[in-house]
């Protein structure tokens, strides 16, 4: 099934809406400029603009590409492999997270989702690694989040 545009525009605009109305509620940090509610907002401004692009491309095909396309069968199965896929993957970092640390669960779940979506191993596992590195890097040193170190806490402490 594939979704015009617009669609999936307005679905990510009035998820934003609500992201932001929720992030506001977040309390201030006493003395400082940020609080919480800070990284929020910012998603959610990133995301209502990115559902005002996605309307706008839907809305230019509007007579070409329908709101729906139920199409064929083909290739179904794949993709409910990938949505499951994603799910467990979520699943595995609430399960694993708080004994395996951050960084191995996180290097896990991105390199397979990578090697599943994309292929090619040597990039893929580069690119998790990469990746894992910098999200561990604004979460844990800039914004402060305690993401938790697992069985890498020996190497820490």
């Amino acid at each position: 099934m594939r979704f015009n545009d617009a669609v999936l525009g307005a679905a990510l605009i009035a998820f934003a809406i609500v992201a932001f109305l929720e992030a506001r509620t977040f309390p201030q940090v006493p003395g400082q400029n940020y609080g919480a509610a800070l990284f929020p907002l910012i998603i959610a401004g990133a995301l209502g603009f990115s559902g005002m692009l996605l309307v706008v491309s839907g809305a230019r095909r509007w007579r070409v590409v329908p709101l729906a396309d139920f199409g064929d069968a083909n290739g179904r199965a794949g993709r409910f492999f990938n949505v499951a896929l994603v799910i467990a993957a979520l699943l595995f970092y609430i399960l694993a997270s708080e004994q395996l640390g951050f960084i191995p669960t996180a290097f896990i779940i991105v390199a397979v989702l990578l090697l599943r979506l994309r292929g090619r191993p040597v990039s893929s596992l580069a690119i998790a690694a990469a990746t894992v590195f910098v999200i561990h890097l604004v979460f844990s040193r800039w914004l402060l989040v305690p993401l938790p170190w697992g069985v890498l806490e020996p190497l820490v402490y």
